[in-house]
């Protein structure tokens, strides 16, 4: 693993820690950041076509059918999920009731960025 790896897995980890806490109420993050849909869904957009591209960037010298290239493609998909998660948890407690469905179409989102980058390669190795 690259050091800038390390650094972002550890952030992604602290969030899904962090996003877990919140779901058993250990911590309350109700209301400490007031974003709006479209700064959310930028986040999500960013977030999915960063993964992606990394990800491509990451796996180019792998084999397409190896078990390790399917792991390193899980951890890309699922470690960013957690600072969307926390996001939304941080959101204002009257909004996340006023629209419930934000978190699975910031999901949707992040996988339709990320499936394109994945299908575009930009960064993948031409022979």
């Amino acid at each position: 693993m690259k050091r800038w790896e390390l650094v972002l897995l550890g952030l992604f980890l602290a969030c899904w820690l962090v996003y877990l806490l919140a779901v058993f109420r250990v911590v309350m993050p109700d209301g400490t950041l007031a974003l709006g849909f479209y700064p959310y869904y930028s986040v999500a957009v960013a977030t999915g076509w960063a993964a992606g591209n990394l990800y491509v960037f990451r796996s180019r010298d792998l084999d397409p059918e190896s078990q390790s290239r399917r792991r390193l493609q899980a951890g890309y998909f699922l470690a960013p999920l957690g600072l969307l998660l926390l996001l939304k948890a941080m959101m204002p407690l009257d909004f996340q009731k006023g629209a419930p469905l934000v978190g699975l179409y910031a999901f949707c989102v992040y996988s339709i960025f990320f499936v394109v980058a994945n299908k575009l390669g930009i960064f993948r190795r031409t022979l």
